[in-house]
């Protein structure tokens, strides 16, 4: 085989090193944003962070820094009729007891031999967020050395005692036993022992069939007449499917917004929340001492502060982004700034990035996980992208926007008499909009409608 060199010339692109840095900052959420930058402050000592009364208190006469410059760039960007109303977007912060802990809590003040409640604190570590069991018996007994032999039996004891603990319905190994621990607890107020019955009989046989809202199979499971089940449905709709859920969520949950948007003197006006800004700088002694030692003498140096300044770029790249996206988009969706989210316009990353002159999968960075509070309230920037349908006049509207129609229309019908999907698609089409049965159905299960049949059945089932 022969063997030769062959020189070829060619286009190739290539991301710099900091182009893709400037793509990471801009894809990352803010939470993962600020994590990123305590970590850039760490590896460089270039850079610091100050507060707002540093940066307007020191050295009024001196050259400004470029993370000065670059904070007065973003103090520029506050709305001149910037009031209250412009406080920080930071949520408060939260604290409560984990699961965990609450039920050790309770443990504590047991008068249980030491073994079972040893038992007990290993059950509660096989707990997951929901607070069920779902580690058998026999797989935890083996957590134990032969020597320390422990039998199903005493983790059955010692599960009996966790599952008396508050909540109610907490330790079970499935959805049936958590509803009938619930149901064996004193209720208030006290059902009916009939009523009391039967809901046992379908919590413990017939979950599928109330879910069904087969009246048939509960009637053949309780041998009960309707009217009892049906109170008995309603003493189950009552209890908690997921006891442990509520010690599992943040007390606090927010979306802290990176854009904001008010009405003034009647324009809508949209600004960087200043309280997710960063308050970063260059180190001024720093930067003074290469100044005077010079780039050759401090090299190390001087590439760090290189590195900063290229790093501050960076992040003032990352928000200036956002906040263009945002007015594109904001531009479009002016009517729901008005009226709300029915009113929310179609719109493609493929417009935004066309009037923006950037790539799509900019624009899909500059939205993944960026939310903006408007009067309406705080969005995903991503919310507002979505395809539409046409409409008879020629004009289209978004699918966020028909899904509400549907579930208005849906919220209004005969319960004993819903909406077919076909019945659905001709109200629609008499509002003006040119759109299929199979859409309508598509839609209605994105918005988590159950079909006409089930909602019948539902009905039925509720009297």
């Amino acid at each position: 085989m022969r063997q030769a060199l062959e020189l070829k010339t060619g286009q190739q692109l290539v991301m710099t090193p900091q182009l893709q840095q400037s793509l990471r900052l801009l894809q990352f959420s803010g939470l993962d944003f600020q994590v990123e930058l305590m970590r850039a402050i760490q590896d460089n000592p270039m850079l610091e962070l100050v507060d707002d009364n540093q940066i307007s208190s020191e050295t009024p006469n001196s050259e400004l820094s470029y993370a000065e410059v670059l904070q007065q760039d973003w103090d520029q960007r506050k709305p001149a009729a910037a009031n209250s109303e412009d406080d920080d977007f930071y949520p408060e912060t939260a604290t409560s007891v984990s699961l965990e802990a609450y039920l050790r809590s309770q443990l504590g003040t047991t008068h249980a031999m030491e073994r079972d409640m040893l038992l007990v604190d290993v059950l509660i570590d096989e707990l997951d967020e929901n607070g069920y069991l779902h580690t058998p018996l026999e797989e935890v007994a083996g957590f134990f050395e032969a020597e320390h032999e422990v039998t199903v039996e005493e983790l059955t004891v010692a599960l009996r005692l966790l599952q008396s603990f508050d909540p109610p319905g907490i330790a079970a190994r499935s959805l049936s036993e958590c509803l009938l621990l619930q149901l064996s607890r004193e209720l208030s107020p006290e059902p009916d022992g009939k009523v009391l019955a039967c809901a046992k009989k379908i919590c413990a046989n017939a979950l599928d069939a109330l879910a069904a809202a087969d009246m048939a199979a509960l009637q053949a499971v309780t041998g009960a007449d309707i009217t009892l089940i049906r109170q008995a449905h309603g003493l189950i709709q009552g209890l908690d499917p997921r006891p442990g859920k509520a010690w599992s969520t943040p007390a606090a949950d927010y979306a802290v917004p990176d854009v904001l948007v008010r009405k003034i003197n009647h324009e809508w006006v949209l600004s960087l929340n200043q309280g997710i800004l960063p308050k970063v700088r260059i180190n001024a002694e720093y930067e003074s001492m290469i100044r005077t030692l010079g780039k050759k003498q401090e090299s190390s140096l001087s590439e760090q502060l290189s590195h900063a300044k290229g790093f501050l770029k960076q992040v003032n790249h990352r928000f200036s982004t956002i906040l263009d996206v945002s007015r594109v988009i904001m531009k479009y969706q002016t009517a729901f700034l008005e009226e709300g989210v029915s009113a929310i316009q179609p719109l493609t990353l493929k417009e935004v990035a066309q009037e923006l002159e950037i790539h799509e999968s900019t624009v899909s960075r500059a939205t993944t996980q960026k939310f903006i509070a408007t009067p309406h309230g705080v969005f995903e920037l991503k919310y507002f992208f979505g395809s539409g349908v046409a409409t008879e006049s020629g004009e289209h509207t978004s699918a966020k926007s028909i899904q509400l129609k549907i579930k208005a229309l849906v919220e209004a019908e005969d319960a004993k008499k819903p909406l077919s999907d076909s019945k659905l698609c001709d109200l629609l089409m008499a509002d003006g909009l040119l759109i299929a049965r199979r859409t309508v159905a598509k839609y209605r299960e994105a918005i988590g409608i159950a079909p006409a049949s089930r909602r019948k059945a539902q009905a039925l089932l509720k009297g």
